[in-house]
């Protein structure tokens, strides 16, 4: 079981700021995120926003990082502005 913590519209949609999801890797994770709560692929397909993982970024690239039952995620959708 891995923490997820939510932000901006992740938070928006789940309605949770923090949730534990059955995972043993981040591809795994994103993907159940996205089963459990079809409002969130549009916004996991686009990759518009940023994982980190312990508090560090990873690449989206990366979906095959192993993730532990010690592991915090934190999902921020990417905002711009002017």
């Amino acid at each position: 079981m891995v923490r997820v913590r939510l932000y901006g519209s992740f938070r928006a949609i789940v309605k949770k700021a923090e949730m534990i999801v059955e995972s043993d890797c981040l591809g795994t994770l994103l993907s159940t995120l996205k089963r459990s709560y079809p409002d969130l692929a549009k916004l996991i397909d686009s990759e518009g926003f940023v994982v980190l993982v312990n508090e560090k970024p990873v690449p989206l690239s990366n979906l095959s990082l192993r993730l532990s039952s010690e592991d915090v995620v934190d999902l921020l959708p990417i905002i711009s502005g002017g």
